[in-house]
C-alpha cells in the first residue's frame, strides 16, 4: 500500500527555563546574524513587553514567556533552519537556565473519504465500550504516552485528532520530550541546547514514522 502524505506539516522547538523575553526582538536576531537585516524590518510584531514578545517572520512564528521559549514553522523547508535558529540563539545565551525541551511535530491527513476517516477512529479507540453508554460514539481526540527509547530523561507523547484543516482528515501531533538530569547541578543551557543539536533528526524521524504508523491499515 502506497505511503499517506500528510498535507500540512509543522514543527515547533519549546523550552522551558527562565528567560528574559525583551531580549528576543527582531533587531536583536538580526545583530547575531540568526535572521536577516530584511525579515527583521518586515516582522510582524504583534506584542513586545517585559513580560512577553510574540513575532512572526514569513517562516517563523516565535512566542517568549519568562518561563517559556516557542519558536515554530509550517514550511517544511524551513525546519532545519528553525533549529539552526535556535541552536544560534542560546549558543550566544550560553548562560540562559532551560530544563526541559519539546521537539513537537504536526501532521495533517487527507482521508479518501469519510468512511476511511471513521476507519481510523474506530481502530485506534474501539467502541464496544462506549456503545451501551453513549449515543453514536466518535473519537475526538486520543493521547498516548510512552517511556523515551534512548537514555534521556523525557517521555513521548502522541496525540490523535480530527483534523481542523483538512476535511475529511486525521490530525497527529507527537511531542518529543527531553529534560536535564539534574536540576540542581545544572547550570546554563548546555545540556539540553546539546541534545536539540545530537538528536534532532532522529527526533523528526522517529515522530513522522509515529505518524504514518498510526495510519497503516
Amino acid at each position: 500500500m502506497e505511503e499517506r502524505k500528510s498535507e500540512i506539516e509543522g514543527t515547533n522547538i519549546v523550552l522551558l527555563g527562565d528567560f528574559n523575553p525583551k531580549i528576543f526582538q527582531p533587531a536583536w536576531f538580526a545583530a547575531q546574524e540568526l535572521i536577516r537585516n530584511e525579515e527583521a524590518d518586515n516582522a510582524k510584531i504583534e506584542l513586545i513587553h517585559q513580560a512577553f514578545v510574540q513575532f512572526s517572520l514569513e517562516w517563523l512564528r516565535l512566542e517568549i514567556h519568562q518561563n517559556r521559549f516557542s519558536a515554530g514553522t509550517h514550511q517544511s523547508p524551513f525546519f532545519k533552519v528553525l533549529r539552526d535558529l535556535v541552536l544560534g540563539t542560546f549558543r550566544i545565551l550560553k548562560h540562559t537556565p532551560i530544563r526541559m525541551m519539546g521537539i513537537n511535530c504536526d501532521f495533517h491527513f487527507p482521508m479518501e473519504s469519510e468512511k476511511a476517516w471513521h476507519t481510523v477512529g474506530h481502530r485506534l479507540a474501539p467502541k464496544d465500550i462506549w456503545n451501551n453508554l453513549l449515543k453514536e460514539p466518535g473519537m475526538r481526540s486520543l493521547s498516548i504516552e510512552g517511556h523515551r527509547p534512548d537514555d534521556y530523561i523525557g517521555k513521548i507523547t502522541v496525540r490523535v485528532e480530527p483534523s481542523s484543516r483538512i476535511d475529511p482528515g486525521i490530525y497527529i501531533h507527537v511531542n518529543d520530550h527531553y529534560e536535564i538530569k539534574d536540576r540542581e547541578s545544572s547550570v546554563g543551557c548546555d545540556e539540553i541546547i546539546d541534545v536539540l543539536e545530537s538528536s534532532w533528526d532522529k527526533s523528526i524521524s522517529r515522530s513522522t514514522e509515529i505518524a504514518h504508523k498510526i495510519l497503516e491499515e
